[in-house]
């Protein structure tokens, strides 16, 4: 009889979240340090390390350390890994293969020293496509900076497309006083200095004023046209950063491109598997409106021939099977740093991603990055350096190691495989290999409605991963996000979502609970959320807010967004009682949270969804006093 009351008590209730919000706060702001595992492969929405760890120890101080853990979202690979570390039995189901395949490779029990072994000889073997940025004097590029050109609609002149007329400070020093400029008359390149009001061009004598550039020609003044694709001219080199050796250590310097520099490009376009048109869609139009017609436009053939040779070096290698496919997450995570889709950081010289911002970018300033460079963010060097740094701390951090890892698809038949630490499944969660009352705790966060097109941002990565693995299989249509131009709607994701839901009632414990984490500024998406919760027969037990996000993060800033999380925890059964508010909301962003929350609780136990937006203005009137922020 203990026992029974004592499982069946809150979890989150029991979570010390004062604690847990400062752990999270210095988290977000260096996530490799605090949990290296982030590094191992991109993903759009990983919630904090520290908060899904906290959940994890008060269902174990619940349940036991038997318990089985279940992640129907599994995306970033969190949960899998903290209850991987905590050594709980772990399901993890993602519809994509590139999440999957990424999180079944960086949990595999790989011994340190023989990944660093092979990864040495990796780079010893990549020697010769390192050579491709080095000039006949042995000095080595780094970076390449590159301005389109494109032809203006209206005069027919020709001019560069630089997003800010300033390029880049001249150094990464804090003291760093001088930086580079460019005129979009003749995209030649002049040093100033960084608080420059106008510039004139040393070139062609055109005169600017240095502020937020206007997306127009420069000659004629004729606005660019949103949506009508630019007809590209070239990419003109404009910068490049070089690798400097010294007694101190490697270090590099920011320069104009002289002659001598090997700075030619040649699109990827003999590279028959990359050459293919890119589809359209939400963030992909992006791309194309940008000029850009197959995957092969955004990279350099020096770039892919880097990649392609690393994949036939990790294959016809004698080393262990969990050590390749490290090492291949590693070369696959580097096919993000594409040569015209890479954004140059103008105020902390460095690349971003092509993805990094939770989009493609398409800007005119571009930044080719000699992926085997020693120096660099996003270099082949980097990323294993950051493998081996992860695989170090799981291996200190794990109470215990998995000993198998096992990897399936949801159409697969039968429901699960009796011996498996880790279980891996690929394919929509409204089927799951799991026997029915099995699970004891699920513990995820839903897409968060049409926020984040995960698929069409992980077509870069699907690409190359079938170029290794070409028995993939992706279908974006069973994806739970709005997206106008595959025709989903609100509708359909509501459906996805209680499907899902759905399943995890028929594989959670009586006693057992679901707990997901969510927040978004639209009442569609939390309409959607409480139907399925509602439909799917769940009831909202306890309710907690922590601040899940980095307000500095790039895809944060100057844009409206919801930087905590709302924490709801759920039983398999119905009631009417008043969820348990495990916080108390002191900010606007927490007492619109906390109102959503219970306004759910009230709809999803006594009445229809339909009047969610009614139930939740009145809470937060009565309660709290604010304005609404969820529209």
């Amino acid at each position: 009889m203990t026992a029974a009351v004592r499982v069946t008590k809150n979890i989150i209730s029991a979570v010390p979240w004062g604690r847990v919000a400062r752990q999270t706060a210095r988290e977000v702001r260096s996530r490799e340090v605090h949990a290296p595992v982030v590094s191992s492969y991109r993903w759009w929405a990983r919630r904090p390390h520290s908060v899904i760890g906290a959940i994890l120890d008060g269902a174990t101080n619940r349940f036991g350390s038997g318990l089985l853990v279940a992640d129907p979202f599994s995306g970033g690979g969190t949960v899998a890994f903290e209850a991987t570390r905590r050594g709980l039995r772990t399901y993890a189901q993602d519809v994509y293969p590139w999440p999957t395949s990424g999180l079944a490779a960086a949990l595999l029990p790989v011994d340190p020293d023989e990944f660093a072994k092979a990864s040495s000889a990796l780079r010893a073997q990549l020697e010769t496509c390192r050579s491709q940025y080095k000039r006949k004097d042995g000095r080595e590029l780094s970076h390449i900076l590159r301005v389109r050109k494109v032809e203006c609609l209206e005069c027919k002149k020709d001019y560069a497309q630089f997003p800010h007329l300033m390029i880049s400070l001249a150094s990464r020093s804090q003291r760093e006083r001088s930086a580079y400029f460019g005129c979009p008359g003749c995209a030649s390149v002049n040093k100033r200095n960084r608080n420059s009001k106008t510039i004139s061009c040393s070139t062609c004598e055109m005169q600017f004023i240095v502020s937020p550039r206007k997306r127009q020609c420069p000659h004629c003044a004729t606005q660019e046209s949103a949506d009508r694709p630019l007809k590209t001219i070239m990419w003109c080199p404009v910068l490049v950063q070089e690798v400097v050796h010294s007694k101190r250590g490697v270090s590099a310097i920011i320069r104009p491109v002289d002659r001598k520099d090997p700075v030619k490009s040649f699109t990827a376009n003999s590279l028959r598997k990359l050459n293919i048109p890119i589809p359209k869609g939400k963030e992909t139009n992006r791309l194309l409106r940008a000029g850009f017609k197959t995957w092969a436009d955004l990279y350099t053939d020096r770039q892919a021939r880097t990649l392609t040779t690393a994949f036939r070096i990790i294959r016809s290698a004698d080393w262990p099977a969990n050590v390749k496919q490290r090492l291949a997450l590693v070369i696959l995570g580097a096919c993000e740093m594409p040569a015209f889709g890479t954004r140059w950081e103008r105020l902390h010289p460095k690349p971003f991603e092509a993805t990094s911002n939770h989009r493609y970018y398409s800007g005119g300033l571009s930044a080719e990055v000699n992926l085997l460079s020693p120096i660099g963010r996003g270099t082949v060097d980097r990323r294993l350096e950051a493998s081996a740094l992860a695989l170090r701390w799981f291996v200190k951090s794990a109470k215990h190691l998995p000993t198998l890892v096992a990897s399936a698809h949801s159409s697969q038949p039968g429901r699960q495989r009796k011996k498996w630490d880790v279980l891996v499944v690929t394919g929509s969660s409204v089927r799951q290999r799991l026997a029915d009352k099995s699970v004891d705790l699920v513990l995820t966060d839903p897409p968060y409605f049409d926020d984040v097109q995960y698929g069409e941002l992980a077509r870069l990565f699907h690409l190359w991963l079938a170029m290794y693995e070409p028995t993939i299989q992706v279908d974006e249509q069973r994806e739970a996000a709005p997206n106008s131009v595959r025709g989903t709607t609100a509708t359909g994701y509501r459906k996805t979502i209680e499907g899902c839901l759905q399943e995890c009632h028929r594989t959670l414990k009586r006693n057992g609970r679901l707990i997901l984490t969510f927040h978004n500024t639209k009442l569609a998406a939390w309409h959607s959320l409480g139907s399925a919760l509602k439909t799917a027969g769940f009831s909202i037990r306890s309710l907690a807010v922590i601040g899940a996000e980095n307000r500095n993060d790039l895809c944060k800033r100057n844009v409206k967004a919801m930087l905590a999380d709302l924490v709801v925890e759920c039983a398999p059964t119905h009631s009417i009682a008043t969820p348990y508010l495990a916080f108390r909301p002191k900010t606007v962003l927490e007492r619109n949270l906390s109102a959503m929350g219970l306004a759910i609780a009230t709809c999803t136990a006594t009445e229809t969804v339909a009047a969610l937006r009614d139930r939740y203005r009145e809470i937060l009137a009565r309660n709290y006093d604010c304005k609404p922020i969820i529209e």
